[in-house]
């Protein structure tokens, strides 16, 4: 891994991050945990020559909260680099310099990049290059537009469909100009996805499935009418009920909020690290809930299958244009 060509990509995609646009130098707040010490240092080291950037890094777990806030709200922008669901003993609202942040945090989030759970993942993030991912969301959203019919299928029997007349505008995240810097997707909402699928991948979302439940070696099972799941079924011992008790929480999350395809090549498996990059992995994705108050978003990000338009193949385990 090049990890100094990953930071260089990143640094690109930062300088088009819309808190800092117009600013020059900006001022960057880098907070870290211990184990993203060697990064912070890297990225800001790399980027020493830069007049984009002044960078300042503090350390989230050892310093003052109000010394914290302070520095948040002092910068054009901040980013946060730390394990939460990957710790022994993880809990939903995250560590406790999170949870002392939360008012601040939540106040400043247009200024905000949290990097949670990315590790080493980091690099690979970045591994590609700005121009291929942005070719690839563009010449995939341009395909669509000219296709009626979006299908998916895999080898354990999955299929779906749906209408591409039916879909709205296909959101372009490549990166640049997005409030979350890790690129690789094309996103949108359909109301007319109807099938059955036998989901098998990883999960996202602040409700622990990846944490309980990692990368699914065995189907849960979706039957898909209208963009509702209708039914489900899993032989993983108590997914079934996990699964049940977060669709019967909220009517939105029965509902497929998000058709996502990932389109980051240097993601190049799933880790159940409950991590953003992931739904960058490259194929589908199902995002669950989050469309109504009470809501919580649940991406179902599925480990292989076949993308087609009018049958033909757009994606099956690599882009075939």
């Amino acid at each position: 891994m090049d990890k100094q060509r990953a930071i260089s990509h990143f640094l690109y995609y930062l300088e088009h991050h819309p808190a800092l646009a117009g600013l020059n130098p900006a001022k960057v707040l880098l907070g870290h945990t211990a184990d993203y010490t060697a990064l912070t240092g890297a990225i800001a080291e790399q980027a020493s020559d830069s007049q984009a950037f002044r960078f300042s890094a503090l350390r989230l777990d050892l310093e003052p909260t109000e010394l914290l806030a302070h520095a948040i709200i002092d910068s054009d922008l901040y980013i946060f680099f730390y394990d939460s669901s990957t710790l022994p003993n993880p809990r939903p609202e995250g560590p406790e310099f999170v949870r002392a942040l939360q008012g601040v945090m939540a106040e400043n989030w247009k200024k905000s990049l949290l990097f949670k759970d990315y590790g080493d993942y980091f690099y690979d993030t970045f591994s590609v290059t700005p121009q291929r991912i942005a070719g690839l969301n563009s010449h995939l959203i341009q395909r669509m537009s000219h296709a009626t019919t979006l299908s998916f299928k895999d080898d354990h029997g999955s299929w779906f469909e749906t209408p591409l007349s039916s879909i709205k505008k296909w959101t372009d995240i490549n990166g640049v100009g997005n409030f979350d810097l890790a690129p690789g997707e094309i996103a949108t909402h359909s109301e007319a996805i109807n099938g059955r699928v036998k989901f098998m991948g990883t999960f996202l979302s602040t409700i622990p499935f990846a944490r309980k439940y990692g990368v699914l070696e065995s189907p849960l099972e979706l039957w898909i009418e209208n963009s509702t799941i209708s039914k489900i079924a899993t032989e993983v011992p108590g997914l079934e009920h996990d699964f049940n008790k977060y669709l019967d929480a909220n009517p939105s999350n029965r509902r497929i909020e998000e058709l996502g395809i990932g389109t980051n090549e240097g993601v190049k498996a799933l880790y159940a690290r409950n991590a953003g990059f992931e739904e960058r992995h490259c194929g589908l994705h199902l995002g669950l809930g989050g469309g109504a108050k009470g809501s919580h978003h649940l991406d179902l990000i599925f480990s292989s299958g076949v993308l087609a338009l009018d049958d033909e193949p757009v994606f099956d385990g690599r882009f075939v244009f």
